[in-house]
């Protein structure tokens, strides 16, 4: 990446600058203030994350791939040398823009673009970023009892020896999230009626499984459709009602009698109806029936009811090569336990969700190192889900067979998710001549 047309800074060594053995480099919006941070590599730069001016609030790219975490630790720690950078980087661009202007001059414009970048080098909002920069605390009872773990469930690949790169194999990522509410959106926000908002896509994972695609995956898609029957007195009924809240009562009177004689016009229809009122006052519910052999007209039809959530079920079986795989599947094991788990406020008074999870199918050897980042494009896409059940059978080939340690020649896992919301036509766009599945 050379640079980004309406940004200021390069990724030429002259701007970057090291941490935690990694070179970064800063671009900045020239219209805007916001500060892109990159991590440099050889082929392809990643967005590592950015700092709002509007807002001051770091929050890193969903998609950047770090594997220890140990790089967003880095940058939450230092926030002011990213500033500092990003400062530096727009002086460049404008003395190379504009060979009159002083450097005092540049720095004064420099401060000028990032002045509502308010961003608190070191303090709670960015130490809070790796772990959720978008989350909204419960305002009552916040605190969490202690020994909640809320983030830092860290990265687990089983096996060890999964594949990565152009020569790699694909896999199934499932990312832990804090919990976040949907939150309603008022009058104000397009309509008459309120609504509720989508979560936050863009929220930063507080943990990551990586595993072998399993066998066997499919996807249900489902959506609810119920018969219904509406016989012509209640279509008369509903339409006089309608009118009178539309136009008012007035008019609603006035369509009542017109209905009424257009009804009583005709000798069939007023003997009919005549009927139908007279059973349904009674609680002789087929008087017109056992009087003519007829009914009212059901006007029967099939109706849309709902959508319907989508559940997914998967079966691994991890049987541990090594020490160093026997602990990761423990630790696997202890994340999907701890992260599917309701959580106490520290006062015990109330139960605050459970974290969330996002999966997706990767398509590997989509970039020259480390794993993936591209979506498998013909394999369903997943919304965010909720773990409704995990199950370990610790016998899976059903004998106790353990290590001289103790641990478990096999261990078999059982997930199931739901996704948290349904899945809309809207979801897959409108190309024409899709490349991919998509949901």
């Amino acid at each position: 990446m050379a640079t980004k047309e309406g940004y200021y800074g390069s990724d030429d060594t002259s701007n970057t600058f090291k941490g935690n053995g990694t070179n970064w480099f800063t671009l900045v919006n020239k219209k805007e203030g916001d500060i892109d941070l990159y991590e440099e590599e050889l082929i392809d730069d990643k967005r590592a994350g950015t700092i709002f001016s509007e807002s001051g609030k770091l929050e890193f790219n969903p998609n950047w791939f770090d594997q220890d975490l140990k790089h967003k630790a880095f940058i939450n720690d230092n926030i002011k040398l990213v500033k500092n950078a990003a400062s530096e980087t727009i002086k460049k661009g404008l003395l190379a823009a504009d060979s009159t202007l002083s450097p005092e001059a540049a720095g004064n414009k420099s401060k000028n673009l990032t002045k509502n970048n308010k961003a608190d080098e070191g303090g709670t909002d960015n130490k809070n970023a790796l772990s959720n920069p978008t989350s909204v605390p419960l305002k009552l009872d916040a605190k969490s009892e202690p020994g909640t773990r809320e983030d830092g469930f860290g990265i687990h690949v089983f096996p060890t020896t999964l594949r990565t790169g152009n020569d790699g194999q694909d896999f199934l990522k499932i990312d832990m999230m804090a919990f976040k509410p949907s939150k309603l959106r008022g009058p104000n926000a397009g309509g008459k009626l309120s609504t509720v908002s989508d979560r936050d896509p863009d929220r930063q994972s507080i943990g990551t499984v990586i595993l072998p695609v399993p066998g066997g995956i499919q996807d249900n898609q489902q959506v609810s459709w119920n018969q219904d029957t509406i016989n012509p007195m209640q279509l008369a009924l509903s339409q006089i009602a309608l009118t009178a809240i539309e136009k008012g009562l007035k008019e609603g009177v006035t369509d009542a009698s017109n209905i009424a004689k257009e009804a009583l016009g005709s000798p069939d229809t007023k003997t009919a109806l005549g009927k139908y009122i007279a059973g349904q006052a009674s609680g002789a519910q087929n008087l017109l029936t056992r009087t003519t052999g007829a009914i009212m007209n059901p006007n029967m039809e099939l109706l849309f009811n709902a959508p319907q959530i989508r559940n997914f079920s998967f079966a691994f079986t991890l049987a541990p090569r090594s020490r160093e795989e026997a602990k990761t599947v423990i630790k696997i094991i202890r994340f999907f336990k701890q992260g599917m788990s309701p959580i106490r406020s520290k006062s015990r008074l109330f139960l605050k969700s459970p974290h969330t999870f996002r999966l997706a199918y990767k398509r590997n050897g989509s970039e020259s190192s480390g794993f993936g980042v591209n979506d498998h494009p013909y394999l369903n896409k997943f919304k965010e889900c909720a773990m409704g059940s995990f199950g370990v059978n610790y016998t899976p080939n059903g004998a106790y067979s353990t290590y001289d340690d103790g641990v478990m020649t096999a261990y078999q896992i059982t997930m199931n998710f739901q996704e948290m919301n349904p899945i809309y036509n809207d979801d897959y766009g409108n190309s024409q001549f899709p490349a991919e599945i998509g949901f």
